[in-house]
């Protein structure tokens, strides 16, 4: 018989952060995914895409058995995605948000599938080990997938499976949960003039389970986490570098402050802090000082190398696949480290 099964946190492992709204399971961070096997024969997925989407529509990919079967930019409300016909199989299924959280969520309505089981619907095996990241454009895979430094901003370049983070992840083994935003800073998000902006403040957003207007509910950090990854500075640095002393201060200040929040909602996690792929030599001193100043034995840091043309740069000089990968095997091995593997 046919079956049309809600997905739920019941019958799949989540990935990363997302929120059940009207019987919808919504995908609302970078990487936001769901993980589930199914039994039976013809087999299909209907998905959501966001209310009042805009010109940046949110893009997600499915998987069967790792095999990626649809890579789509969601620009209708409904779509029906068939993961197999006229065949009886078992097959891990996951479905991810490739886009970033301000611009949309993809929504899980239900699997169809023709089975006589029960239980035709399983959650996929967590894994040992659980990463959170917390970012800006370099943790999202902004530009990634762009051709040249100059292409604009498109979700259709922008793939956090091709970010870092992801890649780290996948190398270790992990699960992982995301907060990472394109453009949003410690003090001050990106500024070309080095006015202070303000809107745009990464601390803002942490506590919520996305900014977009739909899923702006508060995150309960529910979730455990053996590890935390902060990656935040690189859209500080022209406001701090308009009044160095001062404004320098005032980002130490608000990098300790974000270090106690994050350490109040993961209480025994390493917290590794980094930055640099975009430059920021300064900024990174400054956050050496903000961890020294905190007391925090368990959070240590480490500047990333600085990406180069030689390695290709993605949209708007954003970092290229060869520069996420370079930083994900750096992270990795000092993730291994920090836990003594």
């Amino acid at each position: 018989m046919v079956q049309n099964i809600p997905i739920t946190a019941d019958n799949a492992t989540l990935q990363s952060r997302t929120v059940m709204k009207d019987d919808v399971l919504w995908l609302v961070q970078s990487g936001s995914a769901a993980e589930f096997t199914v039994s039976g024969r013809n087999a299909s997925l209907t998905l959501a895409g966001s209310s009042g989407i805009n010109n940046f529509d949110p893009r997600y990919a499915v998987y069967v058995d790792d095999k990626m079967i649809c890579d789509e930019i969601m620009t209708d409300k409904d779509v029906t995605v068939s993961l197999w016909k006229d065949e009886d199989k078992t097959a891990a299924v996951k479905v991810m948000l490739l886009s970033e959280a301000m611009y949309g969520g993809i929504g899980i309505r239900s699997v169809e599938v023709e089975s006589s089981s029960a239980q035709p619907v399983v959650p996929a095996e967590k894994a040992p080990l659980t990463i959170e990241f917390i970012g800006d454009s370099i943790t999202c895979g902004y530009g990634v997938e762009s051709k040249s430094p100059s292409d604009p901003f498109t979700t259709a370049t922008e793939n956090f499976s091709k970010s870092y983070a992801y890649l780290a992840a996948k190398s270790l083994g992990a699960d992982y949960t995301t907060c990472c935003y394109s453009g949003y800073g410690i003090v001050s998000g990106y500024s070309g003039d080095g006015m202070k902006n303000d809107k745009e403040l990464l601390p803002d957003c942490y506590g919520k389970s996305s900014i977009y207007k739909d899923y702006g509910s508060d995150w309960e950090f529910s979730e455990d986490c053996d590890v935390v990854v902060i990656n935040l500075g690189t859209n500080d640095m022209n406001y701090v570098a308009a009044y160095p002393k001062a404004n320098g201060d005032e980002f130490v200040e608000g990098y300790k402050a974000f270090l106690q929040t994050v350490r109040e909602k993961r209480p025994n996690a390493p917290i590794i802090c980094t930055m640099g792929t975009m430059g920021g030599d300064d900024i990174y001193k400054l956050i050496e000082r903000a961890i020294a100043e905190s007391g925090d034995g368990n959070i240590t840091s480490y500047f990333s190398q600085t990406h180069s043309m030689r390695d290709g740069m993605g949209a708007d000089g954003h970092p290229s696949k060869k520069t996420q990968q370079n930083i994900a095997d750096v992270l990795a091995e000092k993730i291994r480290n920090t836990l003594g593997e």
